[in-house]
């Protein structure tokens, strides 16, 4: 079993988690894009979190494997295990709430740190015994090792894979772990001196070498970011980062600046040699790609397979292949208001193949399968184990995503099919903006052409944070509206998305005159 002894008494430390934790009770939606709106409690410490930390930063507190009772049975793979179905050797990592199913950001303490080999036969299986305040594991570039941080302790650590070797890499927040092209020397880039804004944000980073973590520097301290969404490029020099939430851009290391690509969350860098980063949409449906190297950019559908159902999906992230990411999903449970909050059960982990022109998602590939939900992960493929991505090739247009019978732009006369709820300012937090899609029966296309009988439509129902006079709009009245491809409209990137739909695969428009604008 992992030893326990006497925990790093911090008093600053201590005193800055148990405010934040009063402020996730008191602050709604202080977390990421979203967050869960209940309660929760603060328990009694785990075993990794009372671990003996005094001696010095990155000394091993388990130097041999832990025995049978620390990690599941390797004799039998547990219920829910996947046996290898290819060649392929992928590794994943993530969090498993076993409470209520709703703590996708990792905010609460019921929490285990799982992973998963496609060539162990082992299946899905706890990386330590403890039920703890587990956040954001990081495979490093080696795959050999996990990088977590316990958020309740506000101290990163890392572990070998077969969780031996757990040990103290630094105070702070853990936001990437990054492999030098040069001598293969990996090192864990970790927010400091967090803020409790919401998202929380980090206003320096420092990066500490991961086998020996008494080595480290500050890299970035010219602006705050966010934790849940950076990752650096291949070479280090640059990072896709929230700077902070909701502005998306990406960090020049060596001249100390950055710059806004757009607005959203979950950004991501691919590890290849194009300069590609992604932001995830408001609507957590897209991501938008952005090639640095000539600023063309497009849009990725994420949640466009069956499997998703139209659903809502999150935690996109590049893994260490540029062809291949990983994501969670489907949020199918709960209200129509805010379907990522219910969590679920039903969510699970899906490893995403893209096409060599790196413009969609050809193969999805489900890595857990379970009576759980799974949140927050990060994958890793042995190298060599998918063909390159090839340059050249057009990135995809609006029109070529556009549904079939989806014009463009057109003026209609329609009809609201059923009564929505709206959503409130709070159920969208930390957001200040959202808009409301719901159904509308197409009475007469006006201008344009439209040949299709229902279509959802988005218009404003949230402004700076207040509901609209107009926002309501009640099941059979009828409105001319002038439409657009929602997908086509660059400023809604970042803007919540709140699907009130029944059918999610309807061709979806937005109501361009809705709601006055932002100030």
């Amino acid at each position: 079993m992992l030893t326990a002894a006497t925990m790093d008494d911090d008093s600053t430390v201590g005193l800055r988690r148990i405010f934040f934790a009063i402020l996730l009770v008191v602050v709604p939606g202080l977390s990421g894009c979203t967050a869960p709106t209940e309660e929760v409690a603060a328990p009694e410490p785990s075993a990794v979190e009372t671990m003996a930390m005094e001696a010095p930063a990155g000394e091993p507190a388990v130097t041999e494997a832990p025995d049978a009772e620390s990690v599941e049975s390797r004799s039998a793979p547990p219920a829910g295990a996947q046996p290898p179905r290819d060649t392929l050797h992928l590794r994943v990592a993530w969090t498993r709430d076993v409470g209520d199913g709703t703590d996708f950001v990792s905010l609460g303490d019921r929490l285990r740190l799982m992973t998963y080999d496609s060539l162990d036969g082992i299946g899905e299986r706890s990386l330590l015994p403890e039920t703890a305040s587990f956040a954001k594991p990081l495979i490093a570039p080696s795959g050999d090792s996990v990088v977590f941080t316990m958020r309740r302790q506000g101290v990163v650590y890392a572990i070998n894979w077969d969780g031996s070797g757990l040990r103290r890499v630094a105070e702070g927040f853990g936001l990437d772990v990054w492999s030098d092209p040069t001598d293969g020397v990996e090192w864990a880039y970790v927010g400091v001196d967090e803020r409790p804004t919401d998202p929380p944000s980090y206003p320096a980073i420092r990066r500490y070498r991961l086998d020996d973590p008494s080595v480290s520097e500050t890299v970035w301290d010219a602006q705050p970011v966010s934790g849940d969404s950076f990752q650096l490029s291949a070479d280090g020099r640059t990072a896709a980062a929230l700077l902070p939430w909701p502005s998306a851009g990406v960090i020049d290391f060596a001249a100390g600046t950055w710059r806004e690509l757009g607005e959203g969350c979950w950004t991501a860098f691919s590890p290849g040699r194009t300069p590609l980063c992604w932001f995830f949409d408001g609507a957590h449906r897209n991501v938008t790609v952005v090639n640095l190297d000539g600023e063309e950019r497009w849009t990725i559908p994420m949640n466009d397979d069956p499997r998703f159902g139209g659903y809502e999906v999150y935690h996109p992230r590049w893994t260490n292949d540029p062809r291949a990411i990983v994501l969670t999903g489907p949020y199918s449970v709960g209200t129509r208001v805010n379907k990522i909050r219910a969590g679920g059960r039903q969510v699970e982990v899906h490893v995403g193949i893209l096409n060599e022109s790196m413009t969609a998602v050809e193969s999805w590939r489900q890595v857990t399968e379970n009576d759980a939900a799974d949140f927050y992960p990060d994958a890793w493929i042995a190298p060599g184990g998918l063909p390159a991505p090839r340059g050249g090739a057009a990135p995809a247009t609006v029109a070529d995503r556009a549904p079939d019978g989806a014009a463009a732009s057109v003026v209609v006369s329609v009809r609201v099919r059923e009564d929505v709820p709206l959503p409130t300012p709070q159920s969208i937090s930390p957001y200040r903006e959202g808009l409301l899609a719901i159904e509308y029966d197409v009475v007469e296309v006006l201008e344009g052409d439209l040949d299709v009988p229902v279509v959802a439509v988005a218009h404003w129902v949230i402004r700076d944070g207040e509901t609209l006079a107009d926002a309501t709009r009640p099941a059979g009245e009828t409105y001319r509206l002038n439409l657009a491809q929602y997908d086509a409209r660059r400023e809604l990137e970042g803007k919540r998305l709140v699907m009130g739909t029944r059918d999610l695969t309807l061709p979806l428009f937005y109501d361009t005159e809705s709601g006055a604008p932002a100030p």
